[in-house]
């Protein structure tokens, strides 16, 4: 790899974080949630209309941010791994406790005593025993949360999700295990090189895998991607560029074709959706670097600064608080506003988190560091 390919490929790692934060905002601003079935597609009404969007949009389309966050993260994780080196490896772990397990535990744990200063209001010491007992204690910090009880893999066995008491840091929770498994992806990747990759790729489109919290197929799969291409020197930004075509042609269409099944959703939606978000990441870094190559669209070092506290800090009370906002602005009942509220919601919510990551920059830089993992 050259160097300019090189550095064009850490500027789109780099330029990419934003918007792939707003497209996991996105996917946090559903709405309110409808019968799917109940759309009369020979027929559709204003407000089919709007909800086909809508799942379009947060249910298949920015379904792609996550994946390729993993595949960053694995890319650069194995910086300096590509020859196994005990003492890194631990340096790495090091610096992942304070970049990713502090931030993970003071979120959780701040989202957790905001909900039992609001029960002690209401139930007093028994509401807050109830919610240490209906968690079942430490699984808040793990799996307290579970969803998609009703999703099956290839084998149809149940492939549910779980996340800790503030759901979306699953992510960081996932990213924490595959990163203790690097000398696993390390020592696979040595022994049965492109092998090993297409066993988890199987494993991530069957939905055959680990079957426990914090042990994703997507989660493994994408860091892993990651780390092979790092380990095997290849340009994640170039490696489909002679194929770039027919990738978005691909993609676009599973796209939409998940979009008329719900998603992930329904049991056909299901069998796409993988091949959707593998199709739609290749397309994503492909498109991501053609705009960094030509500078069309640059983004301030700040917004790519405050992502991160953008995730952490969005799904406490920021989402439902400008929702219902929206709501009483535009109300319940015109697609076409309720179309153009969808929209704003979520760049209202990154506005928020950004001014109130400036405020804390500017006067409490400490802080600010400190709630952020030090970055």
């Amino acid at each position: 790899m050259d160097n300019l390919n090189s550095n064009v490929q850490f500027k789109t790692f780099d330029w990419l974080r934003f918007p792939l934060i707003i497209g996991v905002v996105f996917i946090h601003c559903f709405g309110k949630p409808f019968d799917f079935d109940a759309i009369d597609f020979s027929n559709l009404s204003g407000m089919d209309c709007y909800n086909l969007f809508r799942v379009c949009i947060s249910r298949v389309l920015t379904h792609i941010c996550v994946p390729v966050f993993f595949l960053i993260s694995g890319y650069l994780f194995f910086i300096g791994l590509e020859k196994w080196n005990n003492h890194i490896y631990f340096d790495k772990i090091k610096k992942r406790c304070k970049t990713l397990l502090i931030p993970f535990l003071i979120w959780n744990s701040a989202f957790i005593l905001l909900s039992l200063v609001g029960l002690y209001k209401h139930s007093g010491l028994s509401g807050i025993q109830g919610f240490f007992i209906q968690h079942e204690y430490w699984h808040l910090y793990w799996d307290c949360n579970v969803w998609n009880l009703d999703r099956l893999n290839w084998c149809g066995a149940t492939v549910c999700a779980s996340g800790p008491y503030l759901v979306p840091l699953w992510f960081l929770r996932d990213l924490m295990v595959v990163c203790l498994c690097s000398p696993i992806f390390y020592f696979v990747f040595c022994k049965i090189r492109i092998v090993g990759l297409f066993l988890l790729l199987i494993c991530y489109v069957s939905g055959i895998f680990i079957n426990k919290p914090g042990f994703s197929a997507m989660a493994f799969l994408f860091f892993g991607a990651g780390a092979y291409f790092r380990i095997n020197n290849i340009d994640m930004t170039r490696f489909s560029y002679h194929y770039r075509n027919y990738i978005y042609i691909l993609a676009i269409f599973l796209c939409l074709t998940c979009s008329l099944l719900n998603g992930h959703n329904t049991l056909e939606g299901n069998v796409i959706y993988p091949f959707y978000v593998i199709l739609g990441s290749i397309a994503l870094l492909n498109i991501s670097a053609f705009i960094v190559k030509k500078e069309i669209l640059p983004i301030s070092p700040f917004f790519v600064k405050s992502s991160f506290f953008v995730y952490l800090i969005h799904p406490i009370m920021i989402v439902s608080i400008v929702s219902s906002s929206m709501q009483k602005i535009f109300g319940e009942s015109n697609p076409i506003f309720l179309t153009i509220g969808y929209l704003v919601v979520p760049i209202a919510v990154v506005t928020i988190c950004i001014s109130i990551y400036y405020l804390l920059n500017k006067f409490t830089p400490r802080l600010c560091k400190f709630l952020t993992g030090n970055r």
